[in-house]
């Protein structure tokens, strides 16, 4: 196995990748994590009530570990949770997990430690070093499977010896058998996950160029019909969330387009596509062709509207830039409205599109524009 260095772009891709699958199957993650925080809340409160009596060093260290899987744990499901409603980024998440993943390693080196001063068989490490290595690869089935394995090797293990791993005579045995079963499952789980992330970086590309608008890099037509539909289906069942439309075109792109060359005039677009992301910070954004633009409004720049809304005019709505050394109009009209109770989807776009186009006409008439 050849280990390469990884570069910077490349660290980036992988976390959003582990981030997004990690949303897809947030519900199974949750079930993890609620189960870690029982066992741990088990073994604290066993060790807190009962083995902490003795006033032995490692009883205290145990409770200690224990609290600390506990409190991982929690906070597993708190991050989760924020991410459904929004509130913490893939980015974050991914990076949590690992920051979790090795905070139960620590967890468990020091559980195995524990229970191979007194011979036990390190049963929690091997369902920790399992967890880690689901985590890792990215596959819920593999991690299932990984648990399962474990489990019934150490069942059979204890049978074929007579459970006289419990008697402290095997403490060297246990230390081999801990140390290359960790290693095959750090092999195993890196070699899996490297085969994981090549295919969802392949489908995260096809996953772009399919939804995504290749000149601008903002969510294309397809993307904008898939929303719309959901956005009427969820105002169907009454599920809608309180939303709004801006609808943008590109002022004078004809004008510039015929005086120095197509070129120029996409620069205009491809402007518009990049400074919007910059105004429009928790809204859905979609170039649907040639010079228009549209913004789902959701969330903080919603709750703003009026700020965004000043934001947009005081970026977006005259300028002078210069690209290769030709000086260029830089102007975007927009409309918007707010959707109320009983809309349709049309019916806000609507009203948004006919308030752009007074828009797009009261700033031709103030800059003296002609034509598009």
């Amino acid at each position: 196995m050849k280990f390469k260095h990884i570069d910077k772009d490349r660290k980036a891709s992988t976390i959003k990748i582990i981030g997004k699958h990690i949303e897809h199957y947030r519900r199974m993650m949750i079930v993890v994590s609620s189960f870690m925080v029982a066992a741990a809340l088990f073994f604290a409160i066993y060790w807190a009530f009962d083995e902490i009596t003795s006033g032995v060093v490692d009883d205290y260290l145990y409770l200690g570990s224990h609290l600390l899987f506990l409190a991982v744990s929690i906070l597993m499901i708190v991050m989760l949770v924020l991410n459904k409603y929004k509130k913490v980024s893939t980015k974050t998440l991914a990076i949590w997990i690992h920051v979790h993943a090795v905070l139960i390693v620590i967890w468990a080196s020091l559980v195995c430690v524990l229970d191979l001063k007194i011979g036990l068989p390190p049963l929690m490490y091997f369902i920790a070093c399992t967890a880690m290595a689901g985590l890792y690869v990215l596959e819920p089935i593999f991690f299932t499977t990984l648990i399962g394995l474990s489990l019934t090797s150490i069942i059979i293990s204890q049978a074929v010896n007579n459970y006289s791993y419990f008697t402290g005579k095997f403490f060297v045995e246990n230390i081999i058998n801990t140390v290359i079963y960790i290693i095959l499952i750090i092999l195993i789980a890196f070699r899996h996950f490297r085969v994981t992330i090549r295919e969802f970086e392949a489908k995260d590309k096809l996953e772009i160029l399919t939804y995504n608008d290749e000149l601008t890099g903002l969510l294309n037509e397809r993307s904008y019909v898939i929303a719309v539909d959901k956005i009427n289906e969820d105002i169907k069942n009454n599920k809608e969330e309180p939303f709004a439309v801006v609808l943008m075109d590109v002022n004078n792109l004809k004008a510039t387009n015929d005086a120095h060359g197509h070129r120029y005039g996409c620069h205009l677009v491809v402007k518009c596509g990049h400074d919007l992301p910059t105004i429009f910070t928790s809204s859905k954004l979609f170039h649907i062709g040639g010079d228009e633009f549209v913004a789902i409004v959701y969330g903080e720049d919603l709750e703003k509207f009026e700020e965004t809304i000043q934001k947009f005019d005081q970026n977006m709505l005259y300028s002078i830039i210069t690209y290769e050394g030709v000086e260029l109009i830089f102007s975007v009209a927009r409309g918007y409205a707010i959707y109320q109770k009983g809309d349709k989807f049309q019916d806000v776009l609507q009203r948004a599109d006919n308030e752009m186009y007074a828009h797009k006409k009261s700033i031709k008439e103030k800059y003296n524009f002609k034509g598009r």
